[in-house]
């Protein structure tokens, strides 16, 4: 039987889009080569694509656990934040290379998870909120009050990565000091989001999707639902300590509001926004989080506000989204039913 493609942006298949992205985002990264100083694309663009590219393997991280398991989560900043502080800690302290510290940190995180994945076979709903929002906070506040970890001030002057010998912020043919890690954070995005797609239509995501319709009947069908669970969030939270690694190593520094709840809380959102279930909504999710605020940053500067706009959007934006589109703007409304029907 025929495959039914899944249409991404403007109508395009995941690969003409992939390729779009591509296209664009060197165009972004050579900028500075080919075209004059006047019409340059400005540093602070750069960094917000660097910033949304992070942020979006956070958001496709997530998106396996409460997204293709269907389980609520305000407690990802704290595998974000290991993978953060494996890298800062191993990078400074005993001068390990970036590249070998995301392996440990993303084996620190999907440790970390196993108990709170084991504590999810027992409960369901708001009672693994607050199961994973406890031991977020827990790991916050013992990162905070850790001397070895650098207390409240976290760890600073984590170096900068080198691929040979070179620093990606002095890449060969690349001027910006930014181009590099956007260059190889768009490379892991669009890998996981073939990760993605790939596992929507795997044996195990089809079992995934049974566990998160009722659990209580893939089980009766013989899917091991605690087994699935445990792997579900150990692949979770390894994939959001890769993105707790490259922003470590970007804003070189490692400190303790990488584990607040505020950062699991914009994480989660983020997915809201995009669409529970959805590739392309974690990924435009995430964008949307970074982008927006700084323009209504540049709104409250023009008009003189005294405070920031941002809050006021983001709960309105919120409100909207659960009441006209609970499923988000990209949501994947009925997915499992056209993958199947496509297969």
């Amino acid at each position: 039987m025929g495959t039914q493609k899944t249409k991404w942006l403007f109508g395009m298949s995941g690969r003409q889009t992939a390729c779009g992205a591509t296209a664009l985002i060197l165009l972004l990264c050579c900028s500075d080569s080919l075209f004059p100083e006047a019409v340059r694309i400005p540093s602070f663009v750069k960094y917000m694509a660097a910033d949304g590219l992070i942020y979006a393997i956070a958001a496709l991280g997530i998106n396996f656990y409460s997204g293709h398991l269907g389980e609520t989560s305000l407690g990802h900043a704290a595998f974000y934040g290991i993978g953060a502080y494996v890298t800062g800690f191993l990078t400074v302290r005993y001068g390990l290379d970036f590249w070998l510290t995301i392996p440990l940190g993303m084996a620190a995180a999907a440790l970390f998870s196993a108990p709170v994945a084991l504590a999810g076979r027992r409960v369901k709903g708001s009672f693994m909120v607050i199961i994973t929002y406890a031991c977020s906070e827990i790991l916050h506040y013992v990162v905070m009050n850790s001397s070895v970890l650098g207390g409240t001030s976290g760890i600073s002057g984590i170096p900068v990565p080198r691929i040979l010998g070179v620093k990606i912020t002095k890449l060969p043919f690349f001027s910006s000091n930014k181009d590099g890690y956007i260059l190889i954070l768009f490379g892991i995005v669009l890998f996981l989001a073939c990760f993605t797609e790939a596992f929507i239509r795997s044996r195990t995501g089809y079992a995934v999707a049974a566990i998160r319709q009722d659990a209580i009947a893939a089980e009766a069908m013989g899917i091991h639902t605690g087994r699935y669970q445990l792997r579900i969030m150990m692949l979770s939270a390894a994939i959001c300590s890769v993105a707790g690694s490259f922003y470590a190593a970007f804003s070189k520094l490692a400190d303790p509001t990488l584990l607040s709840a505020t950062l699991s809380i914009q994480i989660f959102t983020m997915l809201v926004i995009g669409g529970r279930r959805s590739t392309k909504g974690a990924i435009l999710g995430a964008f949307a989080a970074v982008i927006l605020p700084e323009l209504l940053r540049g709104v409250q500067d023009l008009l003189g506000l005294p405070f920031d706009p941002w809050y006021i959007l983001y709960g309105l934006m919120l409100v909207l989204i659960m009441r006209f589109r609970p499923d988000g703007l990209f949501g994947a409304r009925g997915q499992e039913e056209s993958y199947a029907a496509g297969n």
